[in-house]
């Protein structure tokens, strides 16, 4: 401690506690120091720096001092609020007994406090996640009353610990998330992860929970390399591409292979018929004037007559050909573009860089964020087909689809309930599996997705990504009907 010498000035007393409080403190960067007042900051990381500046009053000791904590990005309301008030509590209890101490109390607090709460750089977040935890819970009623309602506490400020909590009926997902010291960045020696999640208890089917989990793990490490919310999000979708699914701009342009339809089928026969009729027609025009009777010669005004309607009507066949020709065209057209905007939402997926930037990103509340939209959103989703729920009510019925009996009457049981197995498909959307089979494979193919504001084509690594495999395999089916119901008329 350092008393004020009754022979000096109380300025050179400040001075004096200021240049002890460095010595005390090396971490703390001062840039500026005047008797008046101190400007400083702390920082434990790039990302953890704290600005502060105190104000030494002209009757200070006896008045504590006033500290101001700068507000930024890293510091939000909430943050600068408690500390102001906590170091100014421990300012004024040190003013009752005046000693040029306070300025040293103050900053051993500030210390200690960025040290031991790994929160300080997610504060924000951490609010925010709260309150969506909270948000997410349905208002009680008297039916819901004694379900288990969502929640996110903290476990440990040193260790940068919380346990997440979510409820959604009768299902459950129960994690913990403990923050790297180096947040947003990480730590090699923490297992690289800014946020490392860590299930603890759910009874989503193992299918479901790795999805998630694997998924949610998969967007940390993503924004970690700096790639944005949404990309991350593209970037680690778990559902695999497609073998077929190519998105190359070429595929639009002139000269693109043709599709093979039933409708291109059928025009195929109407051109050979039409090929024919113009055949016919151009041997009608230019057949021979010559022909038995007198001298060898018909009436040359009924062949004249009969050459010219042949021109004519093979004007017409091939006007009539070259429109019909145009129509298909466009509409070809039309459903390349159609099918360029329904893949539209994928591009994005193969622009982003395969690495990140050096700048990481936070990434707590995006994951907070995914765990509760996912997680709980899938307990009601509706598939787009049926319009009925995705998952049963009994998690134990659901976890029975995906499993495996060897009782033959179970069996049965079993292929009906894993025909109603959840399916998540390329975009993100839930069917289910007899839905998505008949999505996918019978026409009209390639749509979007029904979904409310996704709009993608739907995608599964289940079935071909390629549209012209699915309408030969559609068609190769169609005839295998039509051969046995043929056989059937002659049993």
């Amino acid at each position: 401690t350092i008393t004020m010498n009754h022979g000096g000035s109380p300025s050179s007393s400040v001075l004096e506690e200021i240049a002890e409080a460095k010595k005390l403190f090396p971490s703390v960067r001062v840039l500026t120091a005047t008797p008046s007042f101190l400007i400083a900051t702390y920082e434990r990381t790039p990302y953890t720096r704290i600005k502060t500046t105190v104000t030494f009053p002209d009757n200070y000791p006896s008045h504590p001092l006033i500290v101001n904590i700068d507000q930024d990005a890293v510091v939000p309301p909430g943050l600068k609020k408690k500390l102001e008030k906590e170091l100014n509590k421990l300012a004024t209890e040190k003013s009752e007994h005046p000693q040029y101490d306070q300025l040293r109390t103050v900053w051993g607090r500030l210390v200690s406090f960025v040290d031991n709460n790994l929160f300080v750089p997610c504060w924000k977040e951490l609010k925010k996640c709260v309150d969506l935890v909270q948000n997410s819970n349905a208002a009680p009623t008297k039916a819901t009353t004694k379900r288990k309602q969502s929640t996110l506490s903290i476990v440990s400020e040193s260790k940068g610990k919380i346990k997440l909590c979510l409820y959604k009926e009768a299902y459950s997902y129960i994690c913990s998330i403990t923050i790297d010291p180096a947040y947003p960045d990480f730590s090699p020696a923490t297992g690289g992860k800014a946020c490392l999640l860590e299930l603890q208890s759910t009874n989503f089917p193992k299918t479901i929970e790795t999805m998630l989990t694997s998924q949610a793990q998969e967007i940390v490490r993503r924004m970690q390399e700096g790639l944005t919310a949404e990309r991350a999000l593209l970037m680690s979708n778990p559902i695999k591409v497609p073998k077929n699914f190519h998105l190359d701009t070429e595929d639009f342009k002139e000269g693109k292979q043709a599709r093979l339809t039933n409708q291109t089928i059928q025009n195929i026969k109407h051109d050979t018929e039409a090929l024919k009729r113009v055949s016919d027609l151009r041997k009608s025009e230019a057949s021979s004037v010559r022909a038995p009777g007198d001298n060898g010669y018909v009436n040359a005004k009924a062949l004249a007559k009969e050459r010219k309607d042949a021109r004519r009507n093979l004007q017409k066949l091939t006007e009539a050909e070259l429109t019909a020709d145009l129509k298909e065209e466009e509409r070809e057209r039309e459903w390349q573009l159609e099918e360029k905007k329904r893949l539209a939402g994928y591009y994005d997926l193969y622009n982003v860089p395969t690495g990140g930037t050096i700048n990481p990103q936070p990434s707590l509340f995006v994951l907070v964020t995914f765990l509760v939209e996912k997680a709980k959103g899938l307990v009601s989703q509706i598939c787009p087909c049926c319009k009925e729920r995705v998952l049963p009510v009994n998690p134990d019925e659901l976890k029975s689809m995906y499993g495996s009996s060897s009782n033959s009457a179970d069996k049965e049981k079993s292929k009906l309930r894993k025909k109603m197995k959840p399916m998540r498909t390329y975009c993100g959307c839930w069917y289910h599996k007899s839905c998505l089979n008949t999505f996918i494979t019978e026409p009209p193919f390639g749509l979007e997705c029904p979904t409310e504001n996704c709009g993608r084509r739907v995608f599964h690594p289940d079935w071909p990504g390629d549209i012209r495999l699915l309408e030969r395999e559609w068609a190769a089916k169609q005839a295998r009907m039509r051969e046995i119901e043929d056989a059937m008329l002659f049993l």
